[in-house]
């Protein structure tokens, strides 16, 4: 059970790394077939003329790859750039831990106050070691059993990597956009905020109490990291957690239109290639 569980945090990126390596194989195939078959007409006798449609299927899946590489190296830039410069925001801001933090929370990442009276919010972040941050305005809001919920929730995002997780499927819903990945994409980040408040409640011994105060302390307050933590949109779904303790499906109705339209998509590019392979 725990390792099912452990599993389905990773469901949407093994799902967008899968829809990415189908797209890009079959339109790499797509483009290797048609070439080979404009190479096999040039080769015959009296070279006849390829058929424009040939011509114009190979022009247009090279642009397909080209902007979809041209996509990923952009997004991978883009992403960088502004984690530089949320490092540089974050860094002047970071203080020690005020609290000894448990050896099974301290192994999982490093522990940080954050210097803002002003905004409550907490944040996990790091591609490769993560890091934890709480603001010095939230941990003063919170009684002890409060701090302790938001503690377990942060090491649930750092215990399943979800910095790079986001990092990752923030770059693939960006290269493909049109293939259902950027539903994908916004659909983890609101389901990962509940598997966190799931861990959370688990290891307050099933007392959704603290969390509750912890998320009510944080209401109103933006956090300036917003855009890197991904929180919009999700404190619906975690308010419906906490009233039905049912996590939403990865799998509904809505991401299964989505990869349907993506499918046919890719058998589409696959269908061309093998058209122009057997022709």
């Amino acid at each position: 059970m725990k390792s099912s569980r452990k599993l389905s945090s990773y469901a949407y990126v093994m799902a967008g790394i899968g829809v990415a390596g189908i797209a890009v194989t079959a339109l790499g195939f797509a483009l290797v077939s048609g070439l080979r078959h404009l190479l096999w007409l040039r080769m015959m006798k009296g070279h006849p003329i390829a058929p424009w449609w040939l011509w114009t299927g190979v022009v247009l899946v090279g642009i397909a790859i080209v902007a979809f590489w041209y996509r990923v190296i952009a997004a991978i830039l883009w992403h960088r750039q502004q984690r530089m410069r949320f490092y540089e925001r974050l860094n002047p801001l970071l203080r020690s831990f005020p609290r000894e933090v448990h050896p099974d929370l301290s192994t999982v990442a490093d522990w940080y106050l954050v210097d803002d009276e002003a905004g409550r919010y907490a944040f996990t972040w790091g591609l490769y070691r993560p890091k934890i941050a709480i603001s010095s305005a939230l941990w003063d809001a919170l009684d002890e059993q409060a701090q302790s919920a938001v503690m377990y929730h942060e090491a649930a995002h750092a215990r399943v990597r979800d910095p790079f997780q986001q990092t990752l499927l923030h770059v693939l819903s960006h290269a493909l956009q049109p293939l259902g990945m950027r539903a994908l994409y916004d659909r983890y980040l609101i389901r990962r905020e509940v598997l966190a408040d799931s861990a959370a409640i688990a290891a307050c011994h099933g007392n959704d109490a603290p969390l509750l105060t912890a998320l009510l302390a944080t209401v109103g307050s933006t956090p300036p990291t917003e855009t890197r933590v991904g929180l919009t949109g999700a404190m619906e779904a975690r308010i419906a957690f906490l009233e039905t303790g049912q996590v939403p499906s990865w799998w509904d109705q809505h991401m299964r239109q989505r990869m349907f339209s993506a499918s046919v998509a890719v058998c589409l590019t696959v269908a061309e290639g093998l058209l122009v392979w057997c022709h």
